[in-house]
């Protein structure tokens, strides 16, 4: 089955990847709330983290089409059809700099609230 021709222009799909990011950082903060009120409350739920990672996880997609200007499907076909050993490096490369940039914002709230 091909996939469809994308005819939106990058301005189309950063919109349509700020609707998404709005929209999923609203009710992943809406489920956050409500679970920290619930424990306020003494309601006590084991896995109920799970629910609120699906509207993240649709954030995250609206976050990327919003920097990159592309659809998601034409990123991730494009990741696909990278070699196993490219995508392990690339990878490898930006989970480490995720967490140095994550280190260094702690750091600096840390330092600077302490």
């Amino acid at each position: 089955m091909s996939t469809p021709t994308s005819s939106l222009s990058s301005i189309q799909i950063r919109r349509r990847g700020f609707r998404a990011l709005g929209i999923g950082i609203g009710i992943f903060a809406a489920i956050l709330f409500l679970m920290f009120w619930l424990s306020a409350h003494n309601y006590h739920f084991s896995f109920a983290v799970i629910s609120a990672g699906l509207p993240f996880a649709y954030a995250c997609v609206g976050f990327i089409e919003l920097v990159t200007g592309a659809p998601y499907q034409r990123l991730a076909d494009s990741w696909m059809s990278l070699r196993g050993w490219q995508r392990g490096v690339l990878g490898t490369f930006i989970v480490v700099a995720s967490l140095v940039i994550i280190l260094c914002v702690v750091t600096f709230f840390v330092m600077m609230f302490s």
